[in-house]
């Protein structure tokens, strides 16, 4: 651990979120020519044509999520076991959540006291896993199995909700990891895991690092 630092990402949230941050870019880019074709025509070329944006699409997105998914599953057991906060959004985040937003509106000057997890990261992590899920419970059937015509109807209606799911909450995410407030721990997803101490007394006050 560097000197004024400590460590918010262990390695095994590193690779999983290089997994998924692979698949799932690679996934919006090769999934858009299919939702809008005349608008994102340009995204065929980028991906080799037909061919290529099958095989990325069908094949490389598959074979990354299908790894990251006992990573993530390992990544919840670590994340327990160092005893961060869970994942999923509790009621106590849900009133979190209502004074963030009353305070964005200036209705309020109180402000939760943030633990390891925004409670807005919360929620968008709960979106984004639920949406991998009905992507992948829709999405390997029509790749792996010959599917009549009735049910692929039914698992494209599944993919495309699980689609807005994932890709509503990615914009988000993106939006807020290039402000420069959060960039400190944008750095340390990306690289050695540690953010300084410093920043993490500032914004997440709540949490108590090992």
């Amino acid at each position: 651990m560097s000197r004024g630092y400590v460590l918010r990402w262990s390695i095994l949230a590193r690779i999983t979120h290089w997994l998924l941050f692979v698949g799932v870019t690679l996934a919006i880019l090769t999934g858009l020519p299919v939702l809008d074709g005349e608008t994102f025509r340009f995204l065929y070329t980028l991906t080799g044509g037909e061919v290529g944006r099958k095989i990325i699409h069908h094949y490389l997105v598959s074979v990354l999520l299908v790894i990251a998914l006992p990573l993530t599953i390992a990544r919840g057991i670590e994340a327990f076991k160092r005893g961060e906060e869970s994942w999923w959004p509790g009621w106590a985040d849900i009133r979190s959540m209502i004074k963030v937003s009353l305070r964005w509106f200036g209705l309020t000057k109180e402000y939760p006291v943030i633990g390891f997890h925004h409670p807005m990261e919360k929620l968008l992590l709960l979106s984004v896993h639920i949406g991998l899920l009905l992507l992948g419970i829709s999405g390997l059937p029509m790749v792996f199995l010959n599917i009549g015509y009735e049910y692929r109807a039914l698992l494209l209606l599944i993919h495309e909700i699980g689609f807005l799911l994932v890709l509503i909450p990615i914009v988000g995410h993106f939006m807020l990891a290039i402000n420069p407030v959060n960039w400190p721990v944008l750095k340390a997803m990306f690289t050695n895991g540690q953010v300084p101490q410093r920043w993490a007394e500032k914004h997440h006050p709540g949490w108590k690092p090992e």
